[in-house]
């Protein structure tokens, strides 16, 4: 699979292994490996990287081959291949030369809109160890046998979660997502803020990595607005319609 602009893909493969699933995600020094469900198809896919310029290599093993060019679609979504990284760095440079520390920042999804959410409301008000520790707690749990996909929202809100060790108005928070998730799959930002619990953070976090909208700046990310306090041009407006990027390099300067 082709793309254009840097690719920093050893930045992306480092983000998905400090957030992998045990059982469902595995990340090799030059791969990204997955499980996943795609509609009634079922299936698992790698993607290696840096073995040739400019490209991608996808492979798959997938139960149901009609379903192979929505795979793709999916994977092309997931790893941002679509997007030309040089022309928005350019746009970065005028603002803030020394914004781009690391040229090839890509936005680094995840299978879909649903995992996002329930990531970020795992992920709210701790660190990311301690939120992938719940993710991994609720995947093992809800698949004692041996993960073969993302928990379902359905497999979800019937789940009794007095298992995770977390304050129970989030375990409440994650009932209510998937029992709204469960009845409305397409069911809008607008809805999911409705729940008690789900804030703007979270509704960006799940629109950035679960739909990889281009123009998400989490600027009340706490660590992104420690590192604007250095980039004095840096706002939502002066970003757009890059503001997912210009998130991630302000992440990047944290490290």
């Amino acid at each position: 699979m082709s793309y254009h602009g840097p690719f920093a893909w050893q930045y992306a493969l480092d983000f998905y292994r400090l957030r992998a699933i045990e059982g469902l995600e595995r990340v090799g020094e030059d791969s990204y490996h997955r499980r996943f469900q795609l509609g009634d198809a079922s299936g698992e896919f790698s993607v290696y990287f840096g073995r040739t310029a400019n490209k991608v290599q996808l492979e798959f093993d997938l139960s149901d081959i009609t379903q192979m060019k929505g795979l793709v679609r999916q994977v092309r979504r997931m790893l941002d291949l679509d997007v030309d990284t040089q022309a928005i760095e350019d746009h970065f440079h005028h603002l803030e030369p020394a914004l781009v520390q690391l040229s090839g920042l890509r936005i680094p999804g995840v299978w879909n809109v649903w995992e996002a959410g329930v990531r970020a409301i795992l992920g709210q008000q701790v660190s990311i160890k301690a939120a992938i520790n719940q993710l991994n707690l609720l995947v093992s749990t809800l698949q004692p046998q041996g993960a073969t996909h993302f928990p379902t929202p359905q497999e979800l809100a019937q789940a009794d979660l007095s298992f995770l060790r977390m304050p129970q108005s989030r375990k409440e928070t994650l009932s209510r997502f998937a029992e709204l998730m469960m009845h409305n799959s397409d069911a809008d930002f607008s809805q999911w803020l409705a729940l008690k619990g789900i804030g703007p953070w979270t509704v960006s976090y799940a629109a950035l990595r679960g739909l990889s909208q281009p123009d998400c700046f989490l600027d009340g990310d706490l660590v992104v607005k420690k590192a604007m306090i250095q980039f004095p041009n840096i706002n939502a407006k002066s970003v757009a319609p890059f503001g997912s990027y210009a998130t991630f390099h302000l992440w990047s300067h944290a490290q």
